[in-house]
């Protein structure tokens, strides 16, 4: 009985195997499952993200280099002085503050790279790849047989995508500085804020100035996208035949003839709702520059050297004015 159970045991054993192997042969032998192909996409590309590196690191190099003609020259005393350059305009006014501005400029700097090497590792990028250096990129010119309508498209859209993004961003700089002249105008003024009639403007500045910066950041990446799907477009297309090519362009062409007299209304909307942009932003911010002059002419500014420095020259001063008289000749071409 004890013989007989363990032969059964021992054939149990036997199949398990052979099921095992058969199992295993088959899955080893089975065609692999299509995939999808993979689209272009900037955040996977190694090249994108060395020639950013590369770029980054040229500037790191550039001001290493100021720095240590800074510190030389101070060590010698020779091609540097104390003295403040009323005909000069140095970013730091004296040699402190140069060295002080670049010094935080390469903090920035550094921090920008790690954010890239930390993305670069989060896709899989190899850190061999991202110290190659690469020529500039130039730019992708496709060929004659993949112009078709579809990248014509994609390109028509994306450029009104990066001329909604210049929009948006100056948008933001115009409220960034309208925000400035109205806290230094709270600031200025001797009522303690519960006895103001009116509640502070500040708040909704903020708010509107937050939620432009949000439009813009979901602008900047709809173009990263489009730029990625025309990059894709690009790359992973066959070149269509010279026959097909000319098929369409002459089918595009004559329904561009043929949409001419549909499109004209929209065009001349689309014209007119540009200009009437550029006449807006333009009186905003011909608004904010006799603002911005008007507080320059009886405010001093905190650091002395500069504040000596435009006493003398009224670089600023002169700035504006010169901005202003520019700003109202082009409010006078809008309207003609």
């Amino acid at each position: 009985m004890h013989d007989f159970r363990a032969r059964i045991h021992i054939r149990a054993e036997r199949r398990i195997r052979f099921l095992g192997t058969l199992l295993a042969l088959l899955f080893l032998s089975w065609p692999a499952f299509p995939q999808e192909a993979s689209h272009y996409s900037r955040i996977r590309d190694a090249k994108w993200y060395a020639r950013q590196l590369q770029s980054l690191r040229e500037e790191v190099a550039k001001i290493d280099t100021d720095v240590r003609s800074l510190v030389e020259a101070r060590k010698s005393g020779k091609g540097i002085t104390d003295a403040v350059a009323l005909d000069q305009e140095p970013e730091g006014v004296t040699s402190e503050g140069q060295m002080e501005v670049l010094r935080k400029r390469r903090v920035l700097l550094l921090r920008q790279i790690d954010e890239l090497e930390e993305q670069a590792r989060h896709n899989a990028i190899v850190p061999r790849e991202l110290r190659t250096e690469y020529s500039p990129e130039e730019p992708a010119t496709p060929t004659k047989g993949r112009l078709n309508r579809e990248a014509k498209d994609l390109e028509n859209l994306l450029a009104q995508e990066e001329e909604h993004l210049d929009h948006d961003r100056k948008e933001v700089e115009l409220l960034q500085r309208n925000q400035k002249l109205k806290a230094q105008q709270e600031y200025s003024n001797p009522e303690p804020p519960s006895r103001r009639s009116k509640p502070s403007e500040i708040v909704a500045i903020s708010r509107r100035l937050t939620e432009k910066q949000a439009e813009v950041q979901d602008a900047e990446q709809r173009v990263a996208d489009l730029e990625d799907r025309l990059e894709d477009l690009r790359r992973i297309s066959a070149a269509e035949s010279q026959t097909e090519t000319d098929a369409v362009a002459g089918k595009s062409a004559n329904d561009s003839e043929n949409g001419h007299d549909e499109k004209d209304e929209a065009f001349w909307r689309k014209q007119f709702a540009a200009i009437d942009y550029k006449i807006t932003t333009a009186q905003t911010e011909l608004d904010i520059l006799q603002r911005e002059l008007n507080l320059g002419l009886v405010q001093y500014d905190p650091n002395p050297a500069t504040a000596m420095k435009e006493s003398v020259t009224r670089k600023e001063i002169n700035e504006h004015r010169k901005a202003i008289e520019d700003k109202k000749k082009e409010i006078v071409s809008l309207f003609r």
